[in-house]
């Protein structure tokens, strides 16, 4: 039935529904008012739960995780907690999931998105978040937008966004008031459900927010997604265990109204262990005893116990019991009477038996009732004859199709579960129809963005409908879970899938199919899925007609996809130009997106940077122009890429300003990583090391609750290429990638482990850094991937001249020399800036010897830091040129090198370079140290000389064509440079000086 029931009325619980409830049926003649009784045993446990709420209230936020076995009473302490924050102003709603498979995708999220509704104008607050299209894929009905069941469009983004809405939302609505939420059997959630309470919990900041999650530790269906909750920071775990016998005596007598003698207690203890459901049962046996009705013997076997209760009712009242048990655990009469063909009076009229008999109970309308606990409808359900309960299916299904027509909303769900359990009877037609009810309800589930319960619906649809279903309808079922796995993260049985579909558009002759199974398959950066795509792409290519343009247009641009983070042969890039050419003819938006992005993957390497401005120029235009911020974003991004390897600090910092609106308008946690990771390396390309921090931490906590791995490998870049200036500890660190997927260090690979040596280099762990330098092989076997050329490189040199590798450098140096006038930074996104490639040849040629080439390509870095901004690589592009210079050591080289150290000294102490200016000042003490006078200016060497041979300060003045005074205060200047105190000690200093030709230097 029952899933459209509104769970939670006006936000507040149902209380009656512990089985501790006593219902007075003789003043009424129907359900009445509730009384609650005393919650007993479990005083410490509420007292945490309150304590918890206290916090909560106090703007730090908590999540309760209460669990434990069937009866325990979970729930009942639950619903104590709520009615302490009710009392204390907060709002509060519930959710229910269900074991039910017809329940819909993330069903416990929108009973309290309904619950919410009710005290909130949600939708409002949605419109002014622009938020209402990402919430309206989890509840349509409470925002009011139809769901879209095209499958093609659905991406991961969208899930991502769909989460953060929601987190939002809360966020909004505890800024005006507490707010407590209820997930209760979230073992029986569905993946995306669970998924998106991991989101949220990770998203909490300073909200006034209680979460509690109820389970049962053995039932778990997504086990390892409730485990990951259970280990968040905010996160209590609670664990409810059986009753002591001072509180199962307490229950025992409230139910009896006497109190029980100890050795009943101990009995009922050593029967129940303390089972507060189990309790109940015992306790309403021993009252059917007092009052002459017949006894029940009451079993530690729930099932058994429940058959002898069904025993004391009429035929009817169990005929009508089972079938709502078919329904689930809560029913409307409606439905129930269409199911057993009586009319809605003499269903109440039996419902109204059962409830006599504590089995059932009203729940928020009179025509809603619920069993009492879930294990009552199980046992009934467990109880029911194979035959009997396909036959309820198949009349539970058809009923719902009756009552509601077309307009089944997320009934469909359970349209397609009854089908799905009816199929089974027989080969009379009943598997199509299943089949094509769990399709419409995959399709469903893919437009709610549930993922994993789309691919089951497809799987299911398969497994009961492929022998009755013709081969097309078999490709597309494969085709539609195939997509769903992709977006599911199952990329072994997107594979599976995908091939098995391509068989059959192989062997029913439809190259459509075929390619359609390429298009499916994603490409990634992990080899072998790419490799199994590449011969599908070749093989639709080979066998589609030439009028289906569009579509080989796409086929052509996924094939070009497959190469991305490989070297392309010269024909991918020719089949990168025919699918432009392709998509260009076709018309199609789509196809020229991706035809576009296919050009990217081919000119991602530094010879393809003006090609990129280019794409980066006609994307812009493409996304304007169709409105499409998803297809802007891109393009902005590509604008930024190029701008950081043409060294344009001042475009890249104009196109984040003009990212920023598209972004905002396409939503969702990716959309705002992106942002701020543009910012983050524009602050440190800029030398701003605080900020560059302070973005980094706040881009890897927007995808925090994502579980993307993309941050991993942005936090390492971004901390490493920092630390590389200020000398930060924690940037090794970066490089362990915990929480991270396994294959993670696998995916970013040659680079990966170059960043990591330069970053052991930056650390002065030069033997660590030797061992993983020397993992990656030969420096002429390399072959990094176009993207990273540069950063291969530049990294590559900087850190063989560290370790002294010399024929490395000299094999680096020719391998970077082709570009010169380029920057090192990422061909394929925003991740790194590493200075001009200047900078690291100057480095290369210096270890060589070649100081000429050396000063050369350091003084065409030192202006190009100047001119863009790169405050932190013209500081070490200072030093660098600094040690050519005194190297070479020509005519004018110590001066020129003593005023870059000044200044660079002085830069690196305002940057906040502590490593870099540690090294500056002792080149300087270094420098000065083994000769005073290269502490004095030129001028003053020659003031000094003339000083050693006797002259005058008049006799200076004259020789040296300034004025006495200027003269007289040169003499000071040297005196005091040099720690002398009157001339006589300088002529004794000038005539013992082991090397006085050092005085005549110039």
């Amino acid at each position: 039935m029952g899933h459209e029931r509104n769970y939670s009325r006006r936000c507040s619980f149902s209380w009656h529904r512990s089985v501790h409830a006593v219902v007075d049926w003789r003043q009424r003649g129907r359900i009445g008012t509730v009384v609650r009784t005393e919650l007993v045993g479990r005083e410490a446990e509420l007292r945490l739960l309150v304590e918890s709420l206290d916090s909560a209230l106090a703007g730090s936020p908590r999540v309760l995780v209460c669990q434990g076995e069937p009866g325990i009473g979970k729930t009942r302490l639950v619903d104590e907690l709520v009615q302490v924050a009710t009392s204390r102003g907060a709002l509060c709603a519930s959710g229910l999931a269900t074991d039910s498979s017809g329940a819909p995708p993330h069903w416990e999220w929108w009973q309290i998105m309904r619950a919410l509704a009710n005290d909130v104008d949600v939708s409002r607050i949605a419109r002014d978040l622009r938020l209402h299209n990402q919430l309206a894929s989890l509840a349509p009905d409470v925002f009011l937008t139809e769901v879209s069941t095209d499958s093609v469009t659905a991406s991961a983004d969208d899930r991502f966004r769909q989460f953060d809405a929601v987190a939002r939302l809360l966020r909004e609505i505890c800024r005006v008031r507490p707010l407590v939420l209820v997930l209760d059997d979230v073992h029986w959630s569905d993946k995306a459900a669970l998924l998106l309470l991991n989101h949220v919990t990770r998203s909490l900041s300073d909200e006034q927010l209680l979460i509690v999650a109820i389970s049962r530790p053995t039932e778990q269906r997504h086990s390892e997604v409730l485990a990951r909750l259970t280990r968040e920071p905010l996160t209590t775990v609670i664990d409810l265990r059986g009753l002591p016998a001072s509180a199962i005596g307490r229950q025992l007598a409230m139910a009896l109204g006497v109190d029980v003698d100890e050795a009943a207690i101990a009995s009922v203890e050593a029967l129940t262990g303390g089972n507060p459901f189990f309790v109940g049962q015992v306790a309403r046996a021993m009252a059917d005893a007092r009052s002459g009705r017949r006894f029940v013997a009451v079993t530690p076997t729930i099932r058994a116990a429940i058959a002898d209760r069904l025993g004391q009712l009429s035929e009817r009242c169990v005929a009508l019991l089972q079938a709502a048990a078919i329904l689930g655990r809560e029913f409307d009469i409606l439905t129930l009477a269409g199911v057993t063909s009586t009319s809605p009076t003499e269903c109440l009229e039996l419902v109204a038996e059962a409830m006599r008999a504590g089995l059932v109970e009203l729940e928020a309308a009179p025509h809603e009732h619920r069993f009492t606990h879930a294990l009552v409808r199980d046992a009934i359900e467990a109880g029911l004859a194979p035959a009997a309960r396909l036959g309820l299916h198949r009349r539970a299904a058809e009923a719902i199709e009756r009552q509601h027509g077309h307009a089944l909303g997320s009934r469909l769900f359970e349209v397609a579960r009854h089908w799905a359990d009816a199929s089974i009877a027989g080969d009379d037609g009943a598997a199509a129809i299943a089949a094509g009810w769990s399709t419409r309800a995959g399709e469903q589930a893919m437009g709610q963005l549930a993922y994993e319960d789309a691919a089951r619906l497809f799987r299911q649809a398969l497994r009961i409908g492929r022998a009755k279903l013709d081969r097309a309808q078999v490709c597309r079922i494969l085709l539609l879970s195939g997509h769903a796995l992709n977006l599911a993260g199952d990329l072994e049985g997107r594979l599976d899938v995908c091939l098995d579909a391509a068989g059959i558009g192989r062997e029913l002759g439809r190259p459509d199919l075929v390619a359609e199974a390429a298009l499916v398959m994603e490409a990634i950066g992990a080899a072998r899925f790419n490799l199994a795509t590449r011969p599908l792409c070749e093989e639709a290519l080979a066998a589609l007609p030439p009028d289906a343009v569009a579509l080989r247009a796409l086929i052509t641009a996924r094939f070009v996809e497959t190469f991305v983070f490989l070297r392309q042969p010269h024909a991918v890039t020719a089949a990168s130009e025919e699918a432009l050419e392709l998509a260009e003819r076709s018309g199609d938006n789509r196809a020229l997106a991706a035809a576009l992005r296919a050009r990217q993957v081919t000119s991602v390497g530094p010879e393809g940077l003006a090609e990129r401005i280019v794409l980066a120029r006609r994307m812009l235009r493409l996304g304007r122009e169709s409105r499409n911020p998803q297809i802007e974003t891109w393009a902005h991004l590509w604008r930024i890429d190029a701008a950081l390897e043409q060294g344009d600090l001042s475009a890249v910092a104009d196109s984040i300003e003009l990212l920023a609106p598209a972004t905002q308008r396409l939503g969702g946690p990716m959309a705002r990583f992106e942002l701020v990771r543009c910012r983050a390396v524009l602050a440190q390309a800029q030398g701003r090391f605080a900020d560059a921090r302070r973005l980094e931490a706040e881009a890897f906590a927007v995808l925090g609750p994502t579980d993307h791995d993309v941050r991993f490998t942005f936090r390492s870049a971004l901390t490493m290429n920092v630390a590389h200036h200020t000398g930060d500890d924690d940037a090794i660190a970066s490089f362990d990638y915990a929480g991270a997927p396994e294959d993670h260090a696998e995916m970013i690979g040659f680079i990966g482990q170059m960043a990591l040596a330069r970053a052991l280099v930056s650390a002065d762990r030069l033997d660590d850094a030797a061992n993983v330098y020397r993992g990656l092989g030969p420096v002429r076997g390399w072959d990094p991937p176009p993207h990273v050329v540069l950063c291969g490189y530049g990294f590559g040199l900087a850190v063989a001249a560290a370790l002294g590798e010399t024929d490395d450098v000299a094999a680096l140096y020719d391998l970077l020399v082709p570009y010169r006038a380029h920057h090192i930074a990422s061909g394929m996104t925003a991740m790194v800036y590493f200075g001009p490639v200047e900078l690291w040849l100057g480095v290369g040629a210096r270890h060589l010897g070649r100081l000429d080439q050396a000063v050369a390509h350091l003084e065409h870095a030192e202006r190009s830091c100047t001119e863009n901004g790169a405050a932190g690589f013209r500081v070490e592009t200072q030093f660098e040129l600094a040690l050519a210079l005194l190297a070479r050591d020509r005519p004018g080289d110590l001066d020129e090198a003593q005023m870059l150290l000044r200044a660079a000294r002085a830069k690196a102490a305002a940057l906040g370079m502590a490593a870099l200016g540690e090294k500056i000042t002792a080149l300087v003490r270094r420098v000065e140290g083994a000769d005073p006078t290269r502490a004095l200016t030129k001028r003053e060497r020659e003031v000094a000389d003339l000083l050693s041979q006797g002259l005058t300060n008049r006799e200076l003045a004259k020789r040296l064509f300034i004025a006495e005074r200027t003269a007289e205060n040169h003499v000071q200047h040297i005196l005091g440079k040099l720690g002398l105190s009157n001339r006589s000690q300088l002529a004794v200093w000038a005539a013992t000086k082991d090397d006085q030709a050092q005085l005549h230097r110039t």
